[in-house]
């Protein structure tokens, strides 16, 4: 049997009571995703963290790549922060889409994370798509019902990414220095364009 550090034993199996078995696996593989990206991350080190053995983490997630894309999502369905994004009025939805990317960015322990994604997908193209699909289906999908709505999605997403780049990543002096209000004029218009604008405009 296996014991980890703390002195017991690890489950085989899903865990009883009211244990989160899964949200511990999934707050741990954030965490070494984190720290080292997804190329280096093993399942047997997020086992680790999440005190469990490592056939359980493949028990609720058969592949890493499962396991990379459940653990990068910033962001839950019922979160308060994406309802009131949806509930937006149209022709604010620029604006309010670019504060609600900055906000979930800003905070410390997810811009750890997110920048993690980035150098990932960069460093393992086939997680772009991973990265594509969270962003359309859990975000950017949900806003845009207009005509050519994949089009004018993808390129609100080609807009965000650009700016975590440059803003988090790259930390180009100006863009990760400036605030969301500084921001908003020069995105915001050019987000609102893809979400509801004439996409044939010069």
């Amino acid at each position: 049997m296996t014991v980890p550090a703390a002195g017991r034993p690890r489950s085989r199996g899903p865990r009883g009571g009211d244990a989160d078995t899964r949200g511990d696996i999934l707050t741990a593989a954030a965490e070494v995703f984190g720290d080292k990206g997804y190329g280096a991350a093993s399942v047997r080190e997020i086992a680790r963290r999440a005190d469990v053995d490592p056939a359980l983490v493949r028990h609720y997630f058969p592949s890493k790549r499962e396991l990379f894309v459940e653990a990068i999502r910033p962001v839950r369905a019922d979160d308060p922060r994406l309802q009131a994004l949806a509930a937006t009025p149209r022709d604010g939805l620029g604006e309010a889409l670019l504060r609600f990317f900055l906000g979930v960015w800003d905070e410390p322990e997810m811009a750890q994370r997110l920048r993690a994604v980035l150098a990932s997908v960069a460093a393992a193209g086939e997680l772009g798509h991973a990265l594509a699909d969270v962003m359309l289906r859990d975000i950017l999908g949900r806003l845009v019902r207009e005509d050519d709505a994949r089009l004018r999605a993808e390129a609100c997403g080609s807009q965000l990414v650009g700016l975590a780049m440059a803003r988090y990543v790259v930390r180009m002096p100006q863009v990760s220095r400036a605030s969301a209000d500084d921001l908003v004029p020069l995105y915001a218009p050019t987000l609102q364009r893809y979400i509801d604008g004439d996409l044939d405009a010069a």
